[in-house]
């Protein structure tokens, strides 16, 4: 966190005054407020537990599946990523496998529904010709063998050539392909009306799907372990407008808090740490203390005075050796940082049902912005950057107050001009 002459001397130099002349921009009239900026998400596996009964055709080997007896009670290890994709695992339920066989088919078979376990159909004896399709077969008799008075007149578009006719006897009246007939024997049953049933290919009985042909079936207990992500996104500008985060960018000095397991969840009394630096729990802790401490640079003069009686309303706030701990921090302001990072993001760390680890991976980035009595018009937001902070000028509220109003009495002028010159 930038100290108050480090943000001035920023707004200075954005202005193109050195640094140490404050003539450019006194401290007198400057108003600074501090902003954090956080952004990340809050990634927590959920696991569901179901159980039910199983079914497999056939026979089937569970040996392969863990086994279990409560499954609320079994034991699945948290995950290391708990953004990892949605698994299943899946269990059997200790000595509730039983084998049977099928008892509504015969070794896997059943009647054919289709012909009734006959093993054929029944078919035409004749089809349409595929030349004629059964009209004007013959244009003299049209099929009947009888000539009529007029023969007919070939269809129109018609171009094949025809022939005699098999049953009148007329010469170039008859369709080539069946002479007259108006129909060709089945190829199929080849006129005999009956053919091989397709469904069981004259067979007569057909596989039976509820246990696949195979007679037997295994039916079990088996329960269902589901974990799968759910991600809460973290955006707060605190009182920034949210286009704060688009004055920012990579270079800037944001800092990172990245905590899984234990580390990831709210205090509950111990702050079990992994070993890999303090985690959430260990700020909220700290940000209760911060809280309690109303003024933490009035707690480190009082926790390094010679005279500890001075320190009597710290020491009724917290007590005076952790004030002094506290105080004597290797990053003071980082840790205020941390601890409302921490507070804020407290609201959001509530366990959820099935919830069995979780990830909190968030950036947060102090800013600074910086009002002056002399500058109403405009707004400086001082950026921590690398290697020195940078200030974005924006619009002051009152200068877009203003122009708004003057865009209003413009628009009423204008109007008023109009009805006038009507």
């Amino acid at each position: 966190m930038l100290s108050d002459d480090d943000i001035l001397a920023a707004v200075r130099r954005g202005l193109g005054a050195p640094g140490a002349d404050d003539a450019a921009f006194p401290a007198a009239g400057a108003h600074i407020t501090r902003h954090l900026l956080l952004a990340g998400e809050i990634v927590r596996c959920v696991e569901t537990r179901t159980e039910g009964t199983a079914f497999h055709a056939g026979t089937r080997d569970l040996s392969d599946l863990p086994e279990y007896d409560d499954l609320d009670r079994y034991p699945v290890p948290p995950p290391a990523d708990p953004g990892a994709a949605r698994s299943t695992l899946r269990l059997v339920r200790r000595g509730s496998v039983a084998a049977h066989a099928c008892s509504t088919c015969t070794n896997g078979r059943k009647p054919c529904a289709r012909c009734r376990g006959a093993g054929d159909v029944a078919c035409r004896t004749h089809v349409p010709c595929a030349g004629c399709e059964g009209r004007l077969c013959c244009l003299a008799c049209e099929g009947t063998g009888k000539r009529a008075r007029e023969a007919a007149d070939r269809p129109q578009g018609e171009t094949a050539s025809r022939v005699r006719c098999r049953k009148c006897g007329a010469d170039d009246a008859a369709c080539g392909k069946c002479r007259g007939a108006g129909r060709k024997k089945c190829g199929v049953c080849g006129g005999t009306a009956s053919r091989p049933c397709p469904d069981c290919a004259g067979g007569g009985t057909v596989s039976h799907d509820f246990c696949a042909g195979t007679g037997r079936y295994v039916e079990w207990t088996e329960g269902v372990v589901v974990r799968e992500p759910v991600v809460d996104t973290v955006e707060e500008s605190s009182d920034l407008p949210a286009r704060a985060f688009a004055w920012t960018n990579e270079a800037d000095a944001w800092n990172r808090v990245d905590h899984v397991g234990e580390d990831a969840f709210p205090p509950d009394g111990t702050d079990a740490g992994s070993g890999s630096g303090p985690g959430i729990r260990t700020y909220l802790t700290k940000a209760t203390d911060l809280t309690e401490a109303t003024d933490l640079t009035e707690a480190t003069d009082l926790a390094q005075d010679t005279d500890l009686t001075e320190a009597t309303d710290l020491t009724e706030a917290t007590d005076l050796t952790e004030a002094t701990d506290l105080a004597q921090d290797t990053d003071l302001a980082q840790d205020t940082d941390l601890a409302e990072v921490a507070a804020r993001l407290k609201p959001r760390l509530g366990f959820r049902d099935g919830e069995v680890a979780r990830r909190v991976r968030v950036r947060y980035l102090s800013l600074a912005r910086v009002t002056h009595d002399d500058h109403p018009d405009r707004v400086y937001v001082v950026i921590p950057g690398r290697p020195a902070p940078r200030v974005v000028t924006v619009r002051s509220p009152h200068r877009a107050w203003r122009l708004a109003a003057l865009a209003l009495l413009v628009l009423v002028a204008v109007v008023a001009v109009s009805r006038l010159l009507a």
